[in-house]
């Protein structure tokens, strides 16, 4: 997948009509919609060093900077001796030990061959390795729930209210951190849930002026305060976008485009990925829903000199984000459908809680009149 056009996107008084997003872009938003993961790609879409900058950036590493150069050249270095001593690849020390950390990227992104195969190979354990030393660093340092979503919640709020001051069609904006008894009504309505994972999240509502503004806004997003390639696999629900549809809708793209896509048109129809069935949820209601782990710096705690030591796990926590993405008839049409409601839902996850709480006091009962309770 390369780019054929610009991967910048002007927005200024345009509507979602006359923006042409890249092949790179759409690649993006298709991942979102589906809740796709990086690791099966099997190409890049980057053509300039700038490009590769940029997306480094969302990812919250400056090049510029000498300290998070080194630790990117850390993280291929440990990719390549998994990759090496653990699985036999050959991956040439041009691409693990590069003249510029952009290089990687920009082989992955160029003609197939056995570098840019190499180059992905090495790529998409260094994506993983980064994830995972990351948890690791949050385990081991004191950082409150309550300061690390503050800043996730200012660093997204600030930068959705830049989209807005540059003319994206954003209606509403709204989330943060679920109240006490929403969190203890959700727990008792799942056998799945657990606090971990209720707990260790935040999540927001966003709703623009019309479907086919959502790709639009989605790409933006990952151009600036999105990691894509950190959407959580497989926990995506898409109700609103049809991407056939939506691609076939660009006049834009040529039948050669379609042709350089990284899985066939018909991906989403033929292998769908869907995240459990929500027993609460109404039969009408629509959604597009997504989780993400958004990246957050944690220098100031690592400056601690107790804490200095884990400066090998890098520099950065992940923090997991909830997303539900809204056009605004869809949000309208869900609040004036009485069983599609929020309130609606919000009530039959109470009776689902009662009920449960329930029909395990009567299966305790049943079993100490039968005897069976010893």
């Amino acid at each position: 997948m390369s780019d054929t056009h610009n991967s910048t996107i002007s927005v200024a008084g345009l509507s979602s009509n006359e923006t042409k997003l890249s092949l790179s872009l759409l690649e993006r938003v298709r991942l979102i919609l589906r809740g796709g993961s990086v690791v099966d790609w099997y190409k890049l879409g980057f053509n300039t060093k700038e490009e590769v900058r940029a997306f480094l950036y969302v990812n919250t590493f400056d090049i510029d900077v000498a300290e998070d150069e080194e630790r990117i050249r850390a993280l291929f270095r440990i990719s390549y001796d998994f990759l090496h001593n653990g699985l036999g690849f050959h991956i040439d020390e041009s691409i693990w030990n590069p003249a510029c950390v952009t290089d990687p990227f920009l082989i992955a992104s160029g003609a197939t061959s056995s570098q840019q195969r190499q180059a992905c190979i090495l790529l998409k354990v260094t994506h993983t390795i980064n994830h995972l030393e990351a948890r690791e660093l949050r385990h081991n340092l004191p950082l409150p729930d309550a300061e690390i979503f503050g800043a996730v919640e200012e660093k997204l709020g600030e930068y959705i209210e830049d989209m807005v001051d540059e003319g994206l069609p954003i209606v509403q904006f709204e989330g943060g951190r679920k109240t006490r008894e929403s969190t203890l009504t959700k727990l008792l309505s799942k056998r799945r849930a657990t606090a971990a994972e209720i707990l260790d999240r935040l999540r927001f509502r966003i709703i623009v002026e019309s479907r086919s503004d959502i790709p639009l806004v989605l790409a933006r997003m990952t151009q600036g305060v999105l990691p894509f390639n950190y959407v959580i696999p497989e926990e995506s629900t898409n109700d609103i976008i049809d991407v056939r549809k939506y691609l076939s809708s660009l006049a834009y793209l040529s039948p050669s485009d379609w042709d350089r896509l990284q899985f066939d048109v018909a991906l989403e129809e033929t292998d769908p990925l869907r995240r459990p069935y929500n027993e609460c949820s109404a039969e009408r209601f629509r959604m597009l829903n997504f989780v993400i782990d958004l990246p957050i710096r944690v220098d100031h705690v690592l400056e601690r000199p107790e804490y200095q030591h884990l400066t090998s796990l890098g520099r950065l926590v992940f923090v997991t984000v909830e997303f539900q993405v809204f056009d605004k008839r869809t949000f309208e049409v869900n609040e004036k459908d009485s069983d599609a409601s929020h309130d609606a839902y919000k009530e039959r996850q109470k009776d689902r809680v009662r009920h449960r709480l329930r029909i395990g006091l009567e299966a305790h009962n049943n079993s100490l009149l039968n005897g069976s309770d010893q």
